[in-house]
């Protein structure tokens, strides 16, 4: 690996919120941006990267309204303000894709706006998504 290599995102047992299905799309969301980086890094062909960025970005909004539906059954206080962080993310993704798709994949910026999409990914799953974790398992009566 090189020396200022991104390193892959893990697995960690604090992300997990108890319930089997977003906990599965959760793993599934990691190793897509693991791909994409892992592309990125060994400079993978630019279609190639494109692709994958497309793939997480359709994944994570397919996540969001499973995520959103254990939130309205669980009756989330905070369920509306999650719901418009998705949007925001979307769009995020949506706009980072658009950029990808557009570009050549020949300047350092390029590959920094796939970069953002891990980033992204991050920011959900550590600081969104473990706001609703206490709520869930209390919901499930752990």
């Amino acid at each position: 690996m090189k020396e200022d290599a991104i390193s892959p995102i893990a697995w960690m047992e604090v992300l997990e919120t108890g319930i089997a299905e977003l906990d599965e799309e959760h793993r599934t969301l990691i190793d897509r941006c693991n791909i994409l980086t892992q592309l990125m890094e060994g400079a993978g062909a630019w279609g190639d990267i494109v692709a994958a960025a497309q793939q997480l970005a359709e994944e994570c909004s397919a996540h969001f309204r499973s995520e959103e539906a254990v939130l309205d059954q669980t009756e989330f206080p905070r369920r509306e303000r999650h719901k418009a962080q998705h949007r925001q993310m979307e769009l995020r993704f949506r706009d980072l894709v658009d950029f990808l798709s557009g570009a050549d994949g020949s300047s350092p910026e390029h590959r920094s706006a796939a970069q953002a999409m891990r980033d992204t990914l991050i920011d959900v799953l550590f600081r969104h998504d473990l706001d609703y974790k206490s709520h869930l398992q209390h919901a499930a009566g752990r």
